[in-house]
């Protein structure tokens, strides 16, 4: 992404955190930039690996192993950063996830209240309902239950039914359903 583009350029930790449910070590970082306008689109493009608050915006996402919790106010909590060096490392990516999120929020705008009811509404379920049922294991999972959960949780990608992408009427229906933000993120 081009320098103009960027909405974080730098971050700086501001230590580390202990978590006292687990031993497990994070930091605490700072963007050097705003995220409240944000996390609707960083909360859409992790759907199913995020945990969002809309009405106090703070957003947390599996990524790599981690959690990642980010705040309106720039400020990121990073688990799972044995080392400053993967502290750093994460929070390359993490510059790298927002300013990717920015650019979407650039071209496309804000996503609309519908699509973040959407999203938080969406299940494993909702998921199975749109495929074709057949459990036919070619997108090599037993069961399209499975399917579901795996990309719901982002092993996985919509697209790779084979027997969803064949089939224009159940793939149309599938895209309709979602919405067109939720469908890109779940891969169609």
């Amino acid at each position: 992404m081009s320098g103009d583009r960027r909405l974080v350029k730098r971050f700086r930790i501001l230590g580390p955190e202990k978590n006292p449910l687990v031993p497990c070590a994070g930091v605490v970082a700072e963007l050097d930039a705003d995220l409240k306008d944000l996390m609707p689109v960083l909360f859409l493009r992790n759907v199913g690996r995020a945990s969002y608050v809309p009405d106090k915006g703070v957003l947390t996402i599996r990524h790599g192993g981690r959690l990642i919790t980010f705040y309106p106010d720039g400020k990121v909590v990073v688990g799972r950063a044995w080392t400053e060096e993967a502290a750093r490392e994460v929070l390359r990516e993490v510059m790298d996830m927002v300013n990717e999120a920015y650019g979407e929020l650039l071209r496309e705008g804000p996503p609309s209240q519908e699509e973040i009811e959407k999203a938080m509404r969406l299940s494993w379920r909702v998921l199975l309902e749109l495929l074709p049922g057949e459990n036919c294991g070619r997108c090599g999972r037993r069961t399209c239950q499975a399917f579901s959960v795996d990309v719901l949780r982002g092993e996985a990608k919509l697209s790779d039914c084979p027997l969803l992408k064949e089939n224009a009427k159940l793939l149309e229906r599938a895209r309709s359903t979602l919405g067109r933000r939720l469908a890109k993120a779940l891969g169609l």
